[in-house]
C-alpha cells in the first residue's frame, strides 16, 4: 500500500467513488420510502440514458413506454401550440422526474423533452416495472403509490394556475377600462 493510500483511508481524501444508480435513486424523494433490499432491485430493473445537447429524449405524439429521472444537466418539456411555435412548459432539473404517465397508461407522449446541455436521465419502463411488480409486489405498489401521488400534486398545482388565469384576465380587462 502507497502512502496516498494511506492518507486517502485516514483523512478521506483521494478520488472521489462514482455514484452508483443506487445511490441516485436511494436520494430521490419518488424513492425514499425504499429499503436497501429494494433499491437494489429497483436499480436492476433502471438504465442510465446519456444526452447531448439538443437531443430529443422523447417527442410528443410517441408512444409512452415509461419515466426518466434527472440525474445531472437539464431537460425541458415542450409543447407544440396551434401556431406550430413549440412552448416550454418546464425545465427539469437534477431529482426531477418526467414521462411518469407513461407507467401509468398507453396513451402517446403529451409534450417533447429535449436535453439542454449535456445530461443523464435513469429511465424506468413499463415493463421492467411489471417484471418488478410480478416478483416483488410490495415494490411494485410502493413505486406505484409514490408515483401516484406525484401525479396527484402536480395536477393539483396545474388546477391551482387554471385558477388564477380568469382572475388575472379579470384584472387585466378592469385595468384597460380605467386608462
Amino acid at each position: 500500500m502507497n502512502l496516498d493510500a494511506i492518507w486517502s483511508k485516514l483523512f478521506g481524501k483521494g478520488p472521489a467513488a462514482e455514484k452508483t444508480l443506487g445511490d441516485y435513486l436511494s436520494a430521490l424523494p419518488l424513492f425514499q420510502g425504499l429499503s436497501s433490499r429494494e433499491l437494489r432491485a429497483l436499480e436492476q430493473q433502471v438504465y442510465l440514458r446519456r444526452y447531448a445537447d439538443g437531443e430529443v429524449i422523447f417527442r410528443e405524439g410517441d408512444p409512452s413506454f415509461g419515466m426518466y429521472i434527472v440525474v445531472s444537466g437539464a431537460i425541458s418539456i415542450e409543447r407544440r401550440v396551434p401556431d406550430e411555435r413549440r412552448i416550454i412548459l418546464a425545465t427539469l432539473l437534477p431529482g426531477d422526474f418526467l414521462g411518469e404517465m407513461g407507467l401509468m397508461d398507453d396513451a402517446p407522449r403529451s409534450a417533447t423533452a429535449v436535453a439542454k446541455g449535456p445530461s443523464e436521465a435513469i429511465g424506468l419502463f413499463g415493463p421492467e416495472l411489471q417484471k418488478l411488480t410480478q416478483h416483488h409486489p410490495d415494490l411494485g405498489l410502493k413505486i406505484f403509490t409514490s408515483v401516484g401521488r406525484s401525479l396527484c400534486s402536480r395536477l393539483r398545482r396545474a388546477n391551482e394556475e387554471l385558477q388564477r388565469i380568469p382572475r388575472a384576465q379579470e384584472s387585466v380587462v378592469r385595468g384597460a377600462g380605467h386608462e
